[in-house]
């Protein structure tokens, strides 16, 4: 299998597995939330490069993939004074998309000896707030992801 194809299996198949995620993408960014049947919270993956490196006779594909875990912001429109809290549910979209995309950081940590792919590097998580077109709220952040690849050989 390539490289990519198992790396983009692994990363859907983590996110499939938390109840919590109701759609997953790999449109481009702009795109993220055109279709208008999308259901909420979202995880949208798109790579952003990959890097061919050999390790020891053994064929290794970096690979920088953007995740992005959005939620769609609840406006209520009856006037509230608290200033902190505000009418919205922004607060309640960080807190699920930051645990959502934390658990999902953590199983590609602890899968690493069964699947043969390594995340070795990771950004700190920025939020995305009142983005693309339903202002939606979430976390974006960016992991490094060694894939072997056991197709490619040197004659």
């Amino acid at each position: 299998m390539n490289s990519y194809y198992k790396l983009m299996e692994h990363i859907k198949t983590i996110f499939e597995q938390d109840v919590n995620v109701s759609t997953i993408s790999t449109e481009e960014a702009g795109l993220i939330d055109n279709y208008k049947k999308n259901l909420f919270p979202l995880v949208h993956v798109e790579v952003l490069d990959k890097q061919f490196t050999g390790l020891n006779g053994l064929a290794v594909d970096r690979y920088s993939v953007q995740i992005y875990v959005l939620d769609i912001r609840d406006i209520n429109k009856n006037e509230v004074n608290d200033k902190f809290w505000l009418n919205d549910n922004r607060h309640d979209s960080l807190n699920k998309t930051g645990a959502i995309l934390k658990i999902a950081l953590n199983k590609m940590v602890k899968d690493r000896l069964d699947t043969g792919i390594t995340l070795t590097d990771s950004s700190g998580a920025t939020p995305s707030v009142y983005e693309f077109g339903n202002l939606l709220d979430g976390w974006e952040q960016t992991w490094t992801v060694e894939v072997e690849d056991k197709l490619t050989t040197v004659c």
